[in-house]
């Protein structure tokens, strides 16, 4: 079982009723003696530690010197509480603490060469010169396999992910930890180590109703927030999504981007833009409830459902959307059902019953892939990245509708009128098959029907 505890560094002047729910202690000179923070967290019996210390330190030697002694590699949560006033200090120490607790049981990175902050302490030994970076996590119950989807590898830049298996297998070697494969995969079966979606929507549930303002801020970009406003460091900015700042939007939450000067970031400007496209277009909702979602595409289609447009019918068609807009040519759909077949994320499939055959659509659940227009045979559909507002959070739509119909002989069940049809414009071989027939009646008056084709 994981415990968590705070530690206060004495200079800070912050007494231990600062914080309520986990064990907390002030530690004189904690933020110079890593052997005190040690001891604080042995005595409470802790594994995940939230550190409350000054300003103008390097804090490297204390992280270090808890996580030696069995925190995680990711279990340790710095919050500089210096200069803050009490409330301010309660919230961020309550929002890094929710952050940790949300952490999977041993999750492990991958070693590293620690960067930056090394002391000559920490030189001394390798487990203080080595550290655990973040790297994609896979959550095999989660995932939906290598074949029925496959989204993580269309969107790692790296080549990280290997498919040959039933499951995706994450290279770690050669994994840059970008994120963007986290927001890629629409089942949520893949993290960052010790960042996953889970934990920051914890950590914004703690903030979001007491801050003016987020910062979601590159770990590389050594970023600062404005006064009372929270900082939310992530270790690539490719894992913020417009859902994620419209979620905080709605709340009534500015939020500013620091990305770094990587790749990693690139494209945060563009997620930035089509957040407050979308807000410059609609009306703010009268009060947002709920808990907050950040895993896609559910934000951004649970925003944009609370959204209220100005334009009827809007439409928004924009590559940095999680979503998709879909487009059929109803008249030359036969129901074939291969794009339910290809759609990674079931927001397309074929029902069938014993009056009808319906092809349905779930807007919030299309991620624009487009595997499904480049699996129909009619080539009747079309999809692109983008915003629909009369369709998102409105359910699953009907998209075409068929009567079933019976063989006029024997009753079996026929194919829909429309593969029928199409089967002879392709084979002029059956141009005379009946339509009201099954593949053995038809046979019977010498005639090879559509159904056998």
């Amino acid at each position: 079982m994981s415990a968590t505890a705070v530690l206060l560094c004495g200079g800070a002047g912050l007494d231990a009723d600062v914080v309520t729910g986990p064990a907390v202690v002030v530690v004189d000179e904690l933020c110079d003696s890593p052997s005190a923070g040690v001891a604080a967290m042995r005595k409470l019996g802790a594994d995940r530690v939230v550190l409350g210390l000054c300003k103008g330190r390097s804090h490297s030697d204390v992280v270090a010197a808890l996580q030696r002694a069995g925190a995680g590699p990711f279990a340790v949560e710095t919050v500089i509480v210096d200069g803050l006033d009490r409330h301010d200090a309660a919230r961020f120490l309550a929002a890094a603490t929710a952050k940790i607790g949300a952490l999977a049981p041993d999750e492990r990175g991958k070693n590293v060469i620690a960067r930056g902050g090394i002391s000559r302490r920490a030189l001394f030994s390798i487990a203080g010169a080595a550290t655990q970076a973040p790297v994609a996590v896979l959550t095999e119950a989660a995932c939906v396999g290598s074949k029925r989807c496959g989204l993580c590898a269309d969107v790692c830049p790296d080549g990280a992910v290997d498919l040959s298996g039933r499951l995706p297998h994450i290279d770690t070697g050669r994994c840059s930890a970008c994120g963007r494969c986290v927001p890629g995969c629409p089942h949520g079966a893949l993290r960052l180590a010790g960042s996953a979606t889970v934990q920051t929507e914890a950590q914004l549930e703690e903030l979001l109703s007491g801050v003016p303002g987020i910062v979601f801020a590159c770990g590389s970009a050594h970023a600062e927030a404005p006064q009372a406003w929270a900082l939310v460091e992530l270790p690539s900015l490719a894992l913020v999504t417009p859902g994620w700042i419209l979620q905080s939007r709605l709340r009534g939450v500015e939020v500013r981007l620091v990305p770094c000067a990587g790749t990693c970031c690139s494209g945060a400007s563009d997620v930035e833009a089509l957040a407050n496209h979308l807000l410059s277009l609609c009306d703010p909702p009268e009060g947002t409830e709920g808990p907050v979602l950040l895993r896609e595409p559910l934000a951004t289609a649970d925003a944009v459902a609370r959204l209220v447009p100005r334009e009827e019918g809007l439409v928004i068609r924009n590559d940095a959307a999680p979503l998709g807009v879909l487009t059929l040519a109803a008249d030359g759909c036969t129901l074939c059902g291969a794009c339910g077949a290809a759609c990674p994320t079931h927001a397309l499939r074929l029902d069938e019953n014993e009056r009808e055959t319906i092809l349905r659509f779930e807007p919030d659940a299309c991620v624009g892939c487009g595997r499904c227009a480049a699996t129909c045979p009619e080539s009747v559909l079309e999809v692109v990245c983008g915003i629909d507002f009369t369709r998102v959070g409105r359910g699953a739509i009907e998209l075409v509708r068929v009567r079933v119909e019976m063989c006029d002989a024997c009753g079996t069940r026929l194919p829909p009128r429309a593969m029928q049809r199409r089967l002879r414009e392709l084979l002029p071989e059956l141009a005379d098959a009946p339509l009201d027939r099954c593949t053995a009646c038809a046979l019977q008056i010498g005639v090879t029907p559509p159904a056998q084709a």
